[in-house]
């Protein structure tokens, strides 16, 4: 990997334009780990740099379609939503910027990746990501240490002894860390000399993800290390390091089983509150009724059937959050809005697939989305973010 900003020759505003969308990726990044508040501090970072990044802005026809295939089923669903009786302005401005935020974002990385040593872009946004992450995994050290559970009025455990760190809840928090713990990962079977430094980095992150006790984000970071493994084991150099890995974590969780009977975090025992949040929990009833409610939602009449009833709605039917990514697309979006997401995610498999990260971002995404059928990620903003990176 190249260890210094290598901005290849070109014209002085194409240079001053990369640097410029260097130093704000970067810093949106890093902020994208602290989403405690509305707007969070990298929405007004992107607001600040915006008339920055647009100035002599230019896209491709791929990324435009994308955007499109988002932003059209929105605007449908919002009028036939007016009609209905239902309108949610706060999610309708979100989902606005949200949408924007990629075309931008998808659309500056496919102009800067020729400019900026695309090697180096992607370890320093990996490295701002990881850098964000491991200051909400010490903050909760800390506070299970102190029991200092808030820090300046922010809530860093809830739940018990769930780990929320400077987000709103661990079911976001737990995804957020692991595209980090994968990243490391990667790097510790793909260097062929010793990376036990990327091991180290890589159990330090899965722990945080543990910490949030996220059954959707465990899921998340076992399917994305399956899938890595799956793309690695061709290589004969990467084999010997995967069962090795195998080995230091069948180890580990026997380790952990046995020794977590006797710790006890913040009065509740770690053995304990870890086998029960394995099984159902007394609210999984609900969040399943809320998940389904999407069926009624189409049912409500035929302009809900093909056009949905616009963003932030479906609250309204189930009276809770979604927990469903898919749950909330379909009954906000209608059967219209299902068919452009089936079309944008297959655009993004077939982005990723060409991707020079493609080892990284497959396995990162496939787990973001097996997450989201169990958690509505419709608004994170890190799942955008990594869908505009595949264009770097």
């Amino acid at each position: 990997m190249m260890k210094s900003l290598s901005i290849r020759k070109v014209n002085t505003f194409d240079m001053f334009s990369a640097k410029v969308y260097f130093m704000f990726i970067i810093l949106y990044t890093f902020l994208s780990g602290f989403v405690f508040i509305e707007p969070s501090p990298a929405e007004i970072v992107f607001a600040l740099f915006a008339p920055i990044l647009l100035i002599g802005f230019s896209t491709t026809w791929r990324t435009v379609s994308m955007f499109f295939l988002l932003f059209i089923p929105m605007l449908v669903s919002t009028y036939f939503g007016l009609i209905q009786g239902f309108f949610n302005p706060r999610f309708f401005i979100i989902d606005i910027y949200l949408f924007l935020f990629f075309f931008v974002l998808a659309s500056l990385g496919y102009r800067v990746k020729n400019i900026i040593n695309k090697n180096y872009l992607f370890d320093s946004l990996m490295k701002a990501w990881a850098f964000a992450g491991a200051i909400n995994i010490f903050a909760g050290l800390f506070a299970y240490g102190t029991g200092k559970l808030s820090f300046f009025g922010i809530e860093i455990i809830r739940f018990g002894i769930r780990l929320k760190g400077f987000f709103k809840d661990p079911n976001v928090l737990g995804p957020f860390l692991v595209p980090v713990a994968i990243y490391y990962l990667f790097l510790f079977f793909s260097k062929q000399r010793k990376s036990i430094w990327d091991l180290i980095l890589f159990t330090f992150f899965s722990g945080g993800v543990f910490l949030t006790f996220s059954r959707a984000a465990w899921l998340n970071l076992f399917i994305s290390i399956v899938a890595l493994m799956l793309m690695l084991i061709p290589y004969r150099k990467a084999r010997r390091k995967i069962a090795i890995f195998f080995i230091i974590i069948g180890l580990f969780f026997a380790i952990f089983l046995e020794i977590s009977k006797n710790i006890n975090v913040l009065d509740i025992n770690l053995y304990d509150f870890f086998t029960g949040r394995l099984g159902l929990q007394s609210y999984d009833a609900e969040r399943f009724s809320a998940q389904k409610e999407f069926i009624d939602i189409m049912n409500y009449s035929v302009y809900s059937l093909f056009f949905g009833i616009g963003p932030g709605n479906y609250e309204e039917f189930a009276k809770m959050a979604t927990h469903s990514l898919f749950a909330r697309y379909i009954g906000e979006r209608g059967i219209f809005g299902l068919i452009t997401f089936v079309v944008f995610i297959s655009l993004v498999v077939y982005a990723v697939r060409k991707s020079y990260y493609r080892k990284i971002f497959i396995p990162i995404l496939l787990g973001q989305f097996v997450n989201s059928l169990f958690i509505d990620s419709l608004h994170w903003r890190h799942l955008w973010l990594l869908i505009a990176m595949i264009f770097l």
